[in-house]
C-alpha cells in the first residue's frame, strides 16, 4: 500500500512539472518576483525509465550521485504546502545537489507562474 502512496504521489509530481512547464511559457498572467526565498524540503524527483515512474525522495543528503533527475521544493510555511518546480542553469542545479540539507532548507530564487503553478529559478 505505501509502495502504491508512493509511486501515485511520484505520478502527480511527474504531472505537476509538466503542467507547470507549459503553463510557465504559455500564460500571458505570469507574476514574477526577484530574489525569493522559499522555506521548505528539497524533493529528487527520480526516474525509473524501465517502469515509466517516477519516485519522490527526499535525500539524507547530496543528491548529485542519483543521476540525473528533476526538483521541487514544497513549501513548508503554509498549510497548503505549495509545490515549486525548480529550474536553473546546470550550475545552479549541481549546487543545488550537492547541498547535504533537504528539509526545512531555504531556497533562493525567482519565482515565476501564477495560481495554477509555480517555478523557482534558482540562481
Amino acid at each position: 500500500m505505501r509502495y502504491l502512496n508512493l509511486r501515485s504521489l511520484g505520478y502527480v509530481f511527474l504531472l505537476s512539472f509538466v503542467v507547470l512547464s507549459f503553463s510557465f511559457t504559455a500564460n500571458a498572467e505570469e507574476e514574477v518576483h526577484e530574489d525569493d526565498i522559499i522555506v521548505g524540503n528539497v524533493i529528487c524527483l527520480l526516474p525509473n525509465v524501465a517502469d515509466g515512474t517516477v519516485k519522490p525522495v527526499i535525500a539524507s543528503g547530496p543528491c548529485n550521485g542519483h543521476g540525473e533527475h528533476a526538483h521541487v521544493v514544497l513549501d513548508t510555511r503554509t498549510k497548503e504546502g505549495s509545490v515549486y518546480a525548480v529550474t536553473g542553469s546546470p550550475e545552479a542545479i549541481e549546487r543545488l545537489e550537492k547541498t547535504p540539507a533537504r528539509k526545512n532548507v531555504e531556497v533562493k530564487g525567482k519565482i515565476g507562474g501564477n495560481q495554477d503553478a509555480w517555478i523557482l529559478s534558482v540562481d
